[in-house]
């Protein structure tokens, strides 16, 4: 009986990722309804909220949304169908995004960020709050010290706005952007943070094996193997020097 409900979920997923070119918004605003018409109908409602809110984080962090007003239309919806309980973490989600954008800018003002952070290194965080967003397993990782340090900047900055409250960071969720040096000239890369720090060990090698990445970066065996098999890591070569980070903390 739970398919439906995560079917329903992946399907507007689908709708409301970014990419959907040739949609006007009142088409995807009449395509919501439909689908709230077959949401009256199914039993697993809860499941459906999972399923949501996992996409939607994604949709959130990474930027991913076609179009924010369709995305606050269809929690508007759910809520006058399943009332604010129902939607009462969806919408704590789109709050913590709208008040990371003002902490960001607010950051990039400080001194904090002026004297202490590299030029050329542009650094974004979201700061999420716990209860809201799906749970996230920690993964404890050994960073370069550059990232380190980058994460210290924000975390002297943050504390000293909002004293007494306490950062975690969710290293599975992070991303950057690299700018590499190839043979051929360089490029940008847009990575995980765990693929970053692979990465950024061959500033320092030219070959390394598995079990020397495993034991300089602390990165578990599963979650690395994945990362290889996402990117085709296993041809990168050359430096690569951290541009941009963008991270999450809670």
């Amino acid at each position: 009986m739970n398919r439906p409900a995560e079917l329903i979920a992946k399907f507007l997923d689908d709708k409301l990722r970014a990419g959907n070119k040739g949609t006007s918004e009142e088409e995807l605003e009449g395509t919501l309804d439909k689908v709230l018409v077959l949401f009256r109908f199914i039993q697993g409602k809860d499941v459906f909220e999972a399923f949501y809110k996992k996409d939607l984080a994604k949709r959130l962090l990474l930027g991913k949304s076609a179009s924010i007003d369709a995305e606050k239309s269809m929690i508007s919806k759910l809520k006058t169908e399943c009332g604010s309980q129902f939607t009462n973490k969806l919408e704590g989600m789109f709050k913590d995004i709208e008040l990371s954008k003002e902490i960001n800018e607010s950051f990039k003002q400080s001194s904090q960020a002026r004297t202490k952070l590299p030029s050329g290194i542009e650094m974004s965080v979201h700061v999420l709050t716990t209860g809201y967003w799906p749970t996230y397993p920690p993964m404890d990782v050994r960073l370069p010290h550059e990232l380190n340090v980058y994460q210290d900047i924000f975390k002297e900055f943050y504390l000293s706005k909002y004293s007494g409250r306490r950062l975690m960071w969710q290293n599975s969720l992070g991303h950057c952007v690299l700018k590499a040096e190839f043979p051929k000239g360089r490029k940008e890369l847009a990575v995980s943070l765990f693929q970053t720090i692979v990465l950024m060990l061959f500033n320092d090698a030219q070959k390394l094996s598995l079990q020397d990445i495993k034991d300089s970066t602390g990165i578990e065996d599963k979650e690395l193997r994945k990362n290889f098999a996402v990117s085709g890591m296993w041809k990168s070569s050359g430096p690569a020097k951290a541009a941009q980070r963008e991270g999450c903390g809670g």
